[in-house]
C-alpha cells in the first residue's frame, strides 16, 4: 500500500504539471483529460488509504521520483501507461486482497484507464 499510495498521490502533481504544459495538436483534449484526472485521483487514493489504515494501521509514505517537465503528448501517454502497469502489479500485494480494497483500487483503475483512453483517442 505504501508504494501504491505514494505513487498515485505523486501522480496528481505530475498530471497537473502535464496539464499546464501540454501544447500543440491534441493539447486541449489532453489538457481536459489531465484536469479530470488530477481533480479525482486524490479523493480516490485518500479513501483507499483511509479504509486500508482502518484495518492495517498507518502507512509510511515512500519517496517518489521527481517531476517530469517533458509535456510532449507521447511522453504523457507513456507516463500513464507506466501508471497502468504499476497499478496492475501493486494491486497483487497480499495485504490488498480484501474485496472492498480491490473495489477501491478498481475505482483508481477506472479513472486511470479512462484518462489514458482520452489521451490516446480524443486528440
Amino acid at each position: 500500500m505504501e508504494q501504491l499510495a505514494s505513487l498515485f498521490f505523486h501522480s496528481r502533481t505530475q498530471a497537473h504539471v502535464f496539464h499546464l504544459g501540454v501544447k500543440g495538436p491534441g493539447s486541449f483534449a489532453a489538457h481536459k483529460a489531465l484536469e479530470g484526472y488530477y481533480e479525482e485521483i486524490v479523493g480516490l487514493i485518500d479513501g483507499l488509504v483511509e479504509s486500508y489504515q482502518g484495518k492495517n494501521g498507518l502507512i509510511k509514505f515512500q519517496p517518489v521520483n521527481s517531476i517530469d517537465n517533458n509535456c510532449d503528448i507521447k511522453n504523457i501517454i507513456s507516463y500513464f501507461e507506466k501508471l497502468c502497469t504499476a497499478l496492475e502489479k501493486l494491486r497483487q500485494d497480499k495485504k490488498l486482497q480484501d474485496s472492498w480494497i480491490q473495489n477501491e483500487i478498481d475505482n483508481v483503475a477506472k479513472l486511470l484507464y479512462s484518462t489514458k483512453y482520452k489521451l490516446v483517442n480524443l486528440q
